[in-house]
């Protein structure tokens, strides 16, 4: 397998976020309720911070950047189902 460029990444990634998107509208627009509370938990603060003020391990910058991903997929979503679209 060849390695990806950059670029590549990136519009992988966004491609996977345009489709996640779409479900998600779809999804949202006939609610199920299982769905929007595990949605939720995905964003619900963890309770393993330790010290605040201590340089975070990959692992958690990893298990941020997921979050913020998930949020960001979550309200674009909601804007869409809002908007009509």
């Amino acid at each position: 397998m060849s390695e990806l460029t950059p670029f590549e990444i990136e519009g992988t990634l966004n491609g996977q976020r345009e489709v996640l998107t779409l479900i998600l509208t779809h999804l949202l627009r006939n609610p199920d309720e299982a769905l929007t509370k595990a949605l939720d938990e995905r964003l619900a603060p963890s309770s393993q911070q330790e010290d605040p003020g201590a340089v975070p391990q990959a692992a958690f910058a990893v298990e941020g950047a997921q979050t913020r991903e998930i949020k960001r997929i979550l309200d674009d979503a909601k804007a869409r189902v809002s908007s009509g679209e």
